[in-house]
Protein backbone atom coordinates (compact mmCIF):
# COMPACT_ATOMS: atom_id res chain seq x y z
CA UNK A 1 0.00 0.00 0.00
CA UNK A 2 1.25 3.46 -0.82
CA UNK A 3 0.47 6.23 1.64
CA UNK A 4 1.83 9.05 -0.54
CA UNK A 5 3.92 9.44 -3.64
CA UNK A 6 5.80 12.15 -5.49
CA UNK A 7 8.05 11.95 -8.53
CA UNK A 8 11.44 13.60 -9.13
CA UNK A 9 13.31 14.59 -12.30
CA UNK A 10 15.12 11.23 -12.44
CA UNK A 11 11.87 9.29 -12.58
CA UNK A 12 12.02 8.11 -8.97
CA UNK A 13 8.74 7.98 -7.13
CA UNK A 14 8.93 8.65 -3.39
CA UNK A 15 6.59 6.33 -1.56
CA UNK A 16 5.69 4.62 1.68
CA UNK A 17 4.90 1.26 0.10
CA UNK A 18 5.57 -2.02 1.88
CA UNK A 19 7.27 -4.93 0.21
CA UNK A 20 9.59 -7.86 0.81
CA UNK A 21 12.99 -9.12 -0.21
CA UNK A 22 14.20 -12.69 -0.33
CA UNK A 23 17.86 -13.54 0.14
CA UNK A 24 18.38 -17.28 -0.28
CA UNK A 25 15.54 -18.76 1.77
CA UNK A 26 15.17 -15.80 4.11
CA UNK A 27 12.30 -13.40 3.46
CA UNK A 28 12.21 -9.95 5.11
CA UNK A 29 9.55 -7.24 5.12
CA UNK A 30 10.80 -3.87 3.85
CA UNK A 31 9.59 -0.29 3.54
CA UNK A 32 10.02 0.99 -0.02
CA UNK A 33 11.11 4.64 0.19
CA UNK A 34 11.40 5.26 -3.56
CA UNK A 35 11.15 3.29 -6.76
CA UNK A 36 11.97 3.84 -10.43
CA UNK A 37 12.08 1.78 -13.60
CA UNK A 38 15.65 0.72 -12.75
CA UNK A 39 15.67 0.25 -8.99
CA UNK A 40 14.47 1.13 -5.52
CA UNK A 41 15.57 2.37 -2.13
CA UNK A 42 14.36 0.19 0.71
CA UNK A 43 14.57 0.31 4.48
CA UNK A 44 14.82 -2.64 6.86
CA UNK A 45 16.45 -3.40 10.24
CA UNK A 46 19.33 -5.47 8.82
CA UNK A 47 19.99 -4.71 5.14
CA UNK A 48 21.90 -7.27 3.04
CA UNK A 49 25.50 -6.45 2.12
CA UNK A 50 26.44 -4.50 -0.98
CA UNK A 51 26.63 -6.84 -4.00
CA UNK A 52 24.03 -9.29 -2.65
CA UNK A 53 21.57 -10.61 -5.23
CA UNK A 54 18.00 -10.58 -3.97
CA UNK A 55 14.40 -10.97 -5.08
CA UNK A 56 12.37 -7.79 -4.51
CA UNK A 57 8.59 -7.94 -4.35
CA UNK A 58 5.61 -5.62 -3.87
CA UNK A 59 1.93 -6.05 -4.60
CA UNK A 60 2.21 -3.75 -7.62
CA UNK A 61 5.60 -4.77 -9.05
CA UNK A 62 5.43 -8.51 -8.47
CA UNK A 63 8.78 -10.32 -8.10
CA UNK A 64 11.86 -8.62 -9.54
CA UNK A 65 15.46 -9.87 -9.34
CA UNK A 66 17.79 -7.15 -8.06
CA UNK A 67 21.24 -6.45 -6.64
CA UNK A 68 22.16 -4.31 -3.62
CA UNK A 69 24.39 -1.46 -4.84
CA UNK A 70 24.80 0.56 -1.63
CA UNK A 71 24.01 0.34 2.08
CA UNK A 72 23.81 3.26 4.52
CA UNK A 73 22.46 2.50 7.98
CA UNK A 74 19.17 0.65 7.65
CA UNK A 75 18.60 1.70 4.01
CA UNK A 76 19.94 0.21 0.82
CA UNK A 77 19.76 0.87 -2.89
CA UNK A 78 18.69 -1.79 -5.35
CA UNK A 79 19.26 -2.00 -9.08
CA UNK A 80 16.82 -4.24 -10.93
CA UNK A 81 18.33 -6.92 -13.16
CA UNK A 82 15.74 -5.95 -15.78
CA UNK A 83 13.99 -2.58 -15.84
CA UNK A 84 10.52 -2.65 -14.32
CA UNK A 85 7.77 -2.58 -16.89
CA UNK A 86 6.27 0.89 -17.31
CA UNK A 87 2.66 -0.18 -16.57
CA UNK A 88 3.75 -1.94 -13.35
CA UNK A 89 5.95 0.98 -12.32
CA UNK A 90 3.17 3.46 -13.01
CA UNK A 91 0.78 1.32 -10.95
CA UNK A 92 3.23 1.58 -8.04
CA UNK A 93 3.25 5.34 -8.45
CA UNK A 94 -0.53 5.73 -8.33
CA UNK A 95 -1.72 2.76 -6.26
Amino acid sequence: MIEDSTSDARGRVSTRMSGAITVGRRRSTVAVRNISLGGAMIELPSPPEEGTRIRFETDTTGKVDARVVWVIGNRCGLVFERAAEKPVYRAAAIA
